[in-house]
């Protein structure tokens, strides 16, 4: 009866981990790459996961890995000139992305996903 009872113990707790360790895998994130057509163009911007925000900056090219729910983001060239492009991927597959030359100009995204996949996608331009 002991043997019985260990057994079904066992049989408990390694299906709440399976069921724990299941949910890990389905993780939502995006790779999100701003790219200025001149290397020295600075940019700055801001990025929002579930709630969280963080400021950020860079000049030229830059990747960011995001991971939640709901994401956002936005990036503004620092000078007139120039032009800057997001694209946002979803391991291979482009959600989506905007490019601008606007004076100032900028572009922005929101994601949302559930359980790893792409529920809402919008990237588009700003001023």
């Amino acid at each position: 009866m002991k043997n019985i009872v260990y057994l079904l113990a066992l049989i408990v707790a390694f299906c709440l981990w399976g069921c724990s360790s299941t949910s890990a895998n389905h993780t939502s994130s995006v790779t999100v790459t701003v790219s200025c057509n001149d290397p020295g163009m600075k940019f700055t911007g801001t990025i929002v996961s579930d709630g969280q925000s963080q400021p950020v900056a860079g000049k030229g090219s830059r990747t960011f890995q995001i991971t939640g729910e709901t994401v956002t983001f936005s990036f503004k060239k620092t000078g007139a000139d120039g032009q800057i492009s997001l694209a946002v991927m979803k391991g291979d597959e482009c959600i989506g992305r905007s490019t601008t030359d606007a004076k100032f100009g900028g572009v922005r995204g929101e994601i949302q996903l559930r359980s790893g996949v792409v529920q809402k996608a919008n990237v588009e331009t700003f001023r």
